[in-house]
């Protein structure tokens, strides 16, 4: 099954997430199909960016979110 997940990146106690597509039972560190988005919660304001057209496929395709 396919999910729409979170993936950690950046340093410690500095933390960036990339918004990735993978396999539910897979480990975000090393499989994704495809990157959607990234999100920086430690900047002001916090910075979101996503690629809506190709989550609205991923969800058309199946993926849970």
């Amino acid at each position: 099954m396919l999910t729409i997940r979170l993936q950690r990146m950046g340093k410690r106690k500095n933390p960036t997430y990339r918004l990735i597509i993978s396999e539910k039972a897979r480990d975000t560190q090393y499989n994704s199909l495809e990157i959607l988005g990234n999100y920086n919660p430690t900047q002001t304001p916090k910075v979101l960016e996503l690629k809506a057209d190709r989550i609205k496929y991923w969800i058309g395709m199946g993926a849970q979110t």
